[in-house]
């Protein structure tokens, strides 16, 4: 009896978590590393593959295809880089430069990336990417090359978020 009870749960916990694979996560985690052999800030932002399809479809075109299409990538990606902003501390703009974008098994990543301003002893992060499409998006930012890694969590009304060294 124990056991086919717990052959149940466990074939419901499988169910589960499959069915919930094939619907979209809301969320995206997004790297910043202050790379000092470079002497660059490269940023990698990770998107759930199956929520980029929705979302080009409502952002751009309802027969957007970011599978198969290297314009929509490119749409993308740019879209990305408008949504993702850094300043210093003293609020001068970090311009990020686009390196590029992929399709990488179930994620679709974006690569940024700006060279390293001497003596910054913080940085301002803005990351909107689907917070405009989906209130309930979450995008996680590991900052790290610089101590400890750092976790800052853009949702609801999080704008611009801080992290000091």
């Amino acid at each position: 009896m124990v056991r086919q009870l717990l052959f149940v749960l466990v074939a419901v916990f499988a169910l589960v978590s499959q069915n919930s694979f094939a619907h979209q996560q809301k969320a995206a985690e997004t790297t910043v590393l202050f790379n000092k052999r470079s002497g660059h800030l490269e940023v990698m932002h990770r998107f759930y593959l199956h929520d980029t399809e929705h979302a080009v479809q409502a952002l751009f075109d309802k027969h957007a295809d970011i599978l198969d299409s290297k314009q929509t990538q490119q749409q993308f990606a740019d879209y990305v880089a408008k949504q993702f902003l850094a300043k210093s501390l003293s609020d001068k703009p970090l311009t990020m430069s686009s390196v590029g974008f992929e399709v990488d098994g179930k994620f679709f990543w974006v690569y940024q990336e700006t060279k390293l301003p001497k003596d910054l002893k913080g940085i301002k992060l803005y990351n909107g990417a689907l917070r405009d499409l989906w209130p309930t998006q979450i995008n996680m930012v590991n900052i790290e090359g610089r101590g400890q890694v750092r976790t800052l969590y853009f949702s609801d009304n999080k704008d611009w978020l801080t992290v000091t060294f």
